[in-house]
């Protein structure tokens, strides 16, 4: 009898009915092992200045991925790591980060609260929540700031100031900040609980 319970076709299908497994879930299975290379960068731990990618938006990372790909985001590291990712790796591989719990950004040194104090009043002014959410978590095709890597923040909102990545929101406004309040944004959306 337990053998017919253990290889009956109609065993499976009570199986499938009481433990469903979704596409998503699937997807992002799929993706955990796709996306192994990634985390030799993109880590919490990690000294090069990348990223983290868990619990950021799936639909942002999948953008962002493809414009890498295209060339039209521009980082050689990563453009030679995705050229030859398919779409459904993109997507396997996004959905699997974005239903990962971010862990909190670290710091060599503890933030001081003054410049905790700019970054937050800067962010206020800039008015980052409108896109990025009340709690800078991001969603659709707005990144999550909060808890992210503080090197990485300073250096994008660097080149949206330069006009080296182009953000329709932001790069007029960034012109006109100083490296100290870039510095204090970068730090207080990294100080946020991701």
């Amino acid at each position: 009898m337990r053998n017919f319970l253990v290889t009956s076709p109609l065993f499976g299908f009570v199986l499938a009915l009481v433990f469903p497994f979704s596409d998503a879930c699937a997807d992002a299975r799929a993706g955990e092992k796709k996306a192994q290379v990634c985390l030799l960068c993109h880590r919490v731990e990690s000294t090069v200045g990348a990223p983290t990618l868990e619990q950021q938006p799936s639909q942002y990372l999948v953008t962002q991925t493809h414009a890498y790909k295209s060339g039209k985001r521009v980082f050689y590291q990563m453009q030679a790591n995705v050229e030859r990712l398919s779409t459904k790796d993109i997507q396997d591989i996004s959905d699997y980060f974005s239903s990962q719990r971010a862990k909190p950004a670290r710091f060599a040194t503890e933030p001081d609260a003054k410049t905790i104090a700019l970054g937050a009043a800067s962010a206020k002014q800039l008015n980052c929540a409108k896109c990025h959410s009340a709690d800078y978590r991001g969603g659709k095709d707005f990144p999550r700031l909060a808890g992210q890597v503080p090197t990485y923040l300073v250096r994008q909102i660097g080149e949206f100031k330069r006009g080296v990545r182009p953000h329709p929101a932001i790069s007029a406004l960034a012109g006109k900040l100083d490296d100290v309040t870039i510095e204090a944004l970068g730090v207080y959306f990294a100080k946020l609980e991701p």
